[in-house]
């Protein structure tokens, strides 16, 4: 997948890697968990959630009494009520330091360049935990640097500066969800599609699609695309 890999040599004495893992599944966790541990001893597993909230109340709305400083967050794209794309692109408004590595048992190509921007360090398929290829993509997201630089994914610096270097009045007050649902239109999904994909239903998703048009000063989902390509808010 044209990730771009660094022999990380042999491990100082000591050294270690705290990871976070998000994913819905309670089995997923517990596997992807169990694997890395497996694989390389310098991997201490930090955290893990099954619930978006609790991460994002780890990352972005206050640390928990229990919360451990991690170098890498391992997060599933696909999950209950929010994407794991907005969960990145919320960390990473945040926090200029942690690597984030997005993992997901769909398509890539759906996801790839929607969280490249979003602020993670590269993105692979769950089958691929299980190669040497996701373990020193670790190492590498811990470091700060892009573990897949081929699909345009960043540093951890340059995709905080990228997201904190767009003018607030581009976004016109329009939340991450909006633009995402947005972003999706403009690829040519059909409202269930969405909802689907987002595991919302319907009705939230023209809500959310009325309430960005109302930012935009617009009637029509068409017109509220049409500005947000303009201001290269969203692919599509």
């Amino acid at each position: 997948m044209g990730t771009m890999l660094e022999n990380m040599g042999e491990k100082q004495s000591g050294f270690h890697i705290d990871v976070g893992i998000l994913d819905n599944d309670a089995c997923a966790l517990e596997m992807i968990s169990l694997l890395l541990r497996q694989r390389d001893a310098a991997i201490r597993i930090g955290w893990s959630d099954t619930n978006a909230q609790y991460t994002l109340e780890r990352m972005v709305f206050g640390p928990l009494s229990d919360a451990v400083t991690v170098k890498v967050i391992v997060l599933d794209l696909a999950l209950n009520g929010i994407s794991g794309i907005d969960v990145c692109r919320q960390i990473r408004l945040r926090d200029s330091r942690v690597g984030i590595l997005g993992v997901s048992s769909y398509a890539l190509d759906q996801y790839r360049q929607r969280l490249a921007l979003a602020g993670a360090q590269g993105l692979f398929s769950k089958q691929e935990i299980l190669s040497p290829d996701f373990v020193n993509a670790v190492h590498i997201a811990a470091s700060g640097k892009s573990a897949d630089v081929d699909h345009g994914f960043l540093s951890v610096e340059e995709a905080y500066a990228r997201l904190h270097a767009v003018p607030k009045v581009a976004h016109a007050g329009i939340s991450a969800r909006e633009l995402e649902i947005l972003g999706m239109y403009a690829r040519g999904l059909t409202t269930g599609e969405i909802g689907g994909r987002l595991n919302i239903s319907c009705a939230t998703v023209l809500s959310h699609v009325n309430h960005a048009a109302q930012k935009l000063g617009v009637r029509k989902r068409v017109e509220a695309i049409r500005i947000c390509r303009q201001r290269h808010l969203i692919q599509g």
